[in-house]
């Protein structure tokens, strides 16, 4: 026997599927993901015509309500790969290197003071060394130059017995692989997507689905990266009907069998 709950109060996990521009399909939905909201908004719009006779001036003598577009509203908590590069319009790149060592590699100075790429990112500090072109002591790290270790970048001081611009050091390092992912920022300025939500409502424990068959989702929000609270990442956009579809999304309420 089915039963009506004297409330909702839904949670839930949301999962993304979004289109793949290069291969023209969709990509398969990833891990669900904690979310802070999954918000559908029907819209319409009203067409009134109103009376001008003197009988019943200003009443409505005919009202239609037409349908528009409905709007999606997802705020993911979860920092998903996927969901940050929906927040900055982007494509996502592998970002890898292979460990490897450089030996008395010649590297010229082209300024004091400012971060210089050595070309290769996550060196390791064991066995890092800076020195002269010639003869003479290794620069000394903390005193003649810093070093970042992970973006691969060196800061020579200027300072007494640090090296001038345009001198040129041999560099020696070890540097270990790096595996991941980049987001190249704004270039997709909207994103095509399938999206799910697989919850239930908190106050008697009934299953909850949702399953939005297409959208057009895009970030307007900026993302503060010092911000003193966790950042959400908020897509807001329009549910498309697909062909193939006579709706754009469906909600089911699955109850089991008596």
């Amino acid at each position: 026997m089915s039963t009506t709950a004297r409330a909702i109060l839904a949670g839930g996990l949301v999962s993304l599927n979004p289109w793949n521009t290069a291969t023209l399909a969709y990509d398969g939905f990833g891990p669900p993901l904690d979310a802070d909201k999954f918000e559908i908004k029907p819209n319409f719009e009203e067409k009134v015509s109103e009376s001008r006779s003197h009988l019943d001036y200003g009443q409505a003598r005919a009202s239609v309500v037409l349908p528009k577009p409905t709007e999606i509203t997802i705020e993911l908590s979860a920092a998903s790969t996927t969901a940050m590069a929906m927040q900055f319009q982007g494509l996502v790149a592998k970002l890898t290197q292979g460990a490897g060592t450089i030996t008395a590699q010649e590297m010229t100075i082209s300024a004091v003071g400012v971060w210089l790429s050595v070309g290769k990112r996550n060196l390791v500090e064991q066995g890092f060394s800076l020195a002269p072109d010639g003869a003479g002591d290794p620069f000394v790290l903390g005193t003649h130059y810093e070093v970042n270790w992970l973006r691969g970048e060196i800061r020579v001081l200027a300072v007494d017995g640090a090296p001038a611009k345009n001198d040129v050091v041999k560099l020696t390092a070890t540097y270990q692989a790096v595996d991941g992912k980049k987001i190249l920022g704004g270039r997709v300025t909207q994103v095509r997507c399938q999206a799910r939500f697989d919850g239930k409502n908190m106050v008697d424990g009934s299953p909850i689905e949702v399953d939005v068959h297409e959208c057009v989702l895009g970030a307007n929000n900026g993302f503060d990266f010092l911000g003193s609270d966790y950042s959400a990442i908020t897509l807001t956009g329009k549910i498309v009907t697909p062909p193939g579809k006579t709706e754009g999304y469906e909600v089911r309420l699955p109850t089991a069998g008596d």
